[in-house]
């Protein structure tokens, strides 16, 4: 049986670094046993001699840490790796946030540089005239939009699913965006009302201005202001075309640039609760493990081999919400894709490999999409697919919050019975 190359580069990367971890082990324990085989009080200069026999312990642990972070990265990509070729899924059921409890909810809180929500707060969404206070006259705070859909939430109970210190930006293609005092609120999608019926079913972003404690008293009375949510969701362009303006559309005006090797915005997810610390390590294993795969260049996990082609098959299925399907192999959907891994346009992410094998419930079709490049409100003409509960991790990028749906095409999906 012939071993698949990005296997063989997983295994040759995890024996290597298991091998370092294992040196550099030895080496640390015979450096912290050396003041007792030579006394430093002997050396001439005994305090140069316990700084740098300190700073040579330092060194050790560091590069044993990071060793072993590398050699566990490998072998979860091998497992998973494994997972994939026999068409297993190894999606987590556990949710990737965790509300903490009062003295865990303390250490966050004096973590933020300001008081904010964390995931779990109770919040009650704002009157829309007191959110109207906030906004300039584009419908936005710090550039970003409040969105006619979001008026039907004003004055309801919701939960804080997590912060959102960051974001994609999937629209100028330039990575991650520092995003500032926002967070996402349990299932608090977009319906699309106000943006030509768009079925993405975003997650709404929120700015804590537009929140408020639960049972905090809102003011009296409130200067009266008008603004036309619905107007400033879309414009006419020169061509006479109707473009949409919405939160993804315009994340670049949200947003400052955030640099992936800052490792603050990994401390922040976990620090605020963003992220459990189990899915934290696995995640930083990872992404170290790709880090000196990409430096070597090896195989980055996970990884699609695509044909060669340009074209694509396709297959109708006329699924239907509720309908129970299972998510064919990684095998099974490789030989779907063409060289630029899509097919019909659109793009299967390495993300969606996690679900290879799961059995899902199909949420809905997606007939209509708001192009986030353009504005442009475009109907699909191949069959689009939203699994229920099937979301983006993140785990591959940053950990980043979006928790965007995954679009799957009918022949990636096999019915059930």
């Amino acid at each position: 049986m012939t071993i698949p190359a990005a296997r063989r580069s997983y295994a040759k990367t995890t024996i290597v670094a298991a091998v370092c971890a294992t040196a550099m082990a030895i080496a640390w324990v015979a450096i912290l046993c050396l003041p007792r085989v030579v006394p430093f009080t002997h050396l001439p200069l005994p305090p140069l001699a316990w700084i740098l026999w300190l700073l040579a312990c330092a060194a050790l642990l560091a590069g044993l840490a990071i060793a072993v972070a590398i050699t566990s990265g490998g072998l979860i990509s091998l497992r998973r790796d494994s997972l994939e070729a026999r068409g297993l899924p190894y999606a987590d059921r556990v949710p990737r946030e965790r509300a903490a409890g009062p003295l865990s909810r303390t250490l966050r809180r004096l973590h933020l540089s300001t008081p904010g929500l964390l995931p779990g707060d109770w919040v009650e969404v704002r009157s829309l005239p007191e959110i109207l206070r906030t906004l300039d006259s584009n419908c936005r705070l710090d550039g970003l939009p409040f969105m006619p859909e979001m008026a039907a939430f004003c004055g309801r109970r919701l939960r804080v699913l997590r912060r959102v210190e960051k974001i994609n930006d999937y629209v100028n293609e330039s990575g991650l965006r520092r995003m500032r005092h926002a967070v996402l609120l349990e299932a608090v999608r977009c319906g699309g009302e106000g943006h030509g019926g768009c079925q993405a079913g975003c997650h709404i972003i929120w700015k804590e201005a537009w929140l408020k404690a639960s049972g905090q008293k809102s003011p009296a009375t409130l200067p009266a202001r008008e603004l036309d949510l619905h107007a400033c969701a879309s414009r006419v362009n020169d061509n006479g075309e109707r473009i949409y303006l919405c939160q993804m559309t315009e994340v670049a005006g949200a947003t400052s640039p955030l640099s992936w090797s800052d490792p603050r915005h990994y401390l922040r997810d976990f620090m605020q609760g963003n992220v459990r610390l189990g899915y934290f390590l696995l995640g930083i294993c990872v992404g170290l493990f790709n880090w000196l795969q990409r430096r070597r260049g090896g195989a980055r996990f996970p990884s699609i081999t695509a044909p060669p082609g340009s074209s694509s098959p396709q297959l109708t299925l006329g699924l239907q919400p509720g309908q129970l399907v299972r998510v064919r192999s990684k095998r099974e959907i490789e030989a779907t894709l063409n060289r630029r891994y899509r097919n019909r346009g659109l793009w299967f992410d390495g993300e969606m490999l996690r679900f290879c094998g799961g059995r899902y419930r199909v949420a809905r079709r997606i007939e209509r999409l708001i192009d986030e490049r353009t504005g442009r409100l475009l109907t699909l003409t191949n069959p689009t697919i939203v699994l229920e509960g099937v979301t983006a991790t993140g785990e591959y990028l940053a950990f980043c919050p979006q928790n965007e749906f995954c679009f799957w095409r009918e022949i990636w999906l096999e019915p059930l019975p």
